[in-house]
Parts: structure tokens; sequence; C-alpha cells
């Protein structure tokens, strides 16, 4: 009967761990909600993402050397080639605007490829 205390911690301790996850390792530490509705979302949101960083490896092929990285490793690694293609696209079209030079953006498109690939 003493036990019994530390065997429901068990369920609140990985509470605890999936809160921390979510906060640090997601970046949802600003994501706020009080009413039942919201949490609900939170949570499918909070799975959405899971799932998809799991399944993403498995689902395309550039990716199937992150099969065996945690979650949380994929996520940044996945992160930082969106903002690298963020920064070729919007240098891109910037010089597009400004600058009217073929061969940069000619460059600039073979190295946003390239980057891709």
């Amino acid at each position: 009967m003493q036990y019994i205390p530390l065997f429901l911690y068990s369920f609140r301790w990985n509470i605890e761990v999936s809160y921390y996850e979510q906060k640090s390792f997601w970046s949802l530490c600003r994501y706020m909600v009080r009413s039942r509705k919201g949490i609900e979302m939170l949570v499918n949101l909070i799975n959405i993402s899971y799932c998809s960083m799991k399944l993403l490896p498995y689902l395309e092929e550039s990716f199937s050397k992150y099969r065996n990285v945690s979650v949380q490793e994929f996520r940044l690694i996945l992160s930082g080639r969106i903002r690298q293609q963020v920064f070729y696209v919007d240098l891109v079209q910037n010089i597009e605007t400004h600058i009217k030079s073929n061969i940069i953006i000619k460059a600039l498109s073979y190295l946003c490829l390239k980057q891709m690939g």
C-alpha cells in the first residue's frame, strides 16, 4: 500500500517529461491555452508534429539517414535546411528585383537547387 503513490507518480513523471520536451525542443513555451478545446488542439498539434518527424525519414529517401536519430535532432536538422532554403530564395528574389544580373541569378538558382538535393 505504501508504494501506490510512487506508482501513480510514474504516470505524472511521463507527463512532466512530455511537457518539458514540448517547451524545450518544440519551442512551444509561449503557446498558452486555457480551454479544453485549446488543450486538445495543442495535444493534436504536438502529436502531428511528432509523427511527421518520425515518419518523414521513411517516406522521403533523402532523409533516410535520419531514421535512427531522435526526433529532436531531426527537427533541428530539418529546421536548419528550411532556414537555408528560405535564405537562398529570399536572396534570389531580392537580387532579381534590384540587380537584374542573369549570371548571378543563375548561379544562385543553381546553388538553391544543389542545397535542396
